[in-house]
């Protein structure tokens, strides 16, 4: 069992598509417990920064919220990978799916890439601690911008309603990440024993 290769089969919305007669079905090399319970802790910590007031800072504009949901998505990347990151995403896209106002496009795609971006920013700067803040504000910024541009884009919102939001909303987002990111990332890899 420890040098073996096995393959898990499931249902994905981008990646390496294997086409068979039963519909289209993704085909994933197995990261192992660890990091499937990795996505599942960081998808629990999510629901609850979703439902719970320690997710949503009140802020006087428009969207009535700054949000830290996305950080574990953020440290699920950084830690796991962009597989981990990606799970955790989405399960942060499926509980937040009633703040959408119907824009689903606007809930899934950005929230899927958070921790895809985070992971890719890390890794190119080289690992570094300094690079764990650079990806954290990357995956913060992706939620935001992905966010709000695809508010925009649907029409569901105009620039002038989304500027303050950016100019509010982004900037506490960006210093929220930037400060609490690293030492959770820390902490995970010293308890856990990670990276």
């Amino acid at each position: 069992m420890g040098g073996e290769t096995s393959w898990v089969l499931f249902f994905c919305p981008s990646g390496i598509w294997k086409r068979t007669g039963t519909g289209v079905v993704f085909l994933v090399r197995k990261y192992g417990v660890r990091s499937f319970v990795l996505a599942g802790v960081l998808g629990a910590v999510s629901i609850m920064l979703s439902l719970t007031p320690i997710g949503m800072i009140p802020v006087p504009n428009l969207a009535g919220y700054a949000t830290t949901v996305h950080i574990p998505a953020i440290v699920g990347g950084i830690i796991g990978g962009p597989l981990v990151g990606a799970m955790v995403g989405l399960i942060l896209a499926f509980s937040t799916m009633h703040l959408f106002l119907g824009n689903l496009v606007a809930c899934f795609v950005p929230r899927l890439l958070i921790g895809v971006v985070s992971y890719l920013v890390w890794d190119k700067l080289g690992r570094k601690d300094w690079a764990v803040v650079a990806a954290s504000l990357a995956g913060t910024a992706t939620n935001t911008v992905g966010v709000l541009g695809f508010m925009v884009l649907f029409r569901f919102f105009t620039w002038e309603q989304v500027i303050p939001i950016f100019a509010l909303n982004g900037v506490l987002e960006l210093i929220i990440s930037g400060i609490i990111v690293w030492p959770i990332i820390k902490i995970i890899q010293r308890v856990v024993k990670w990276g």
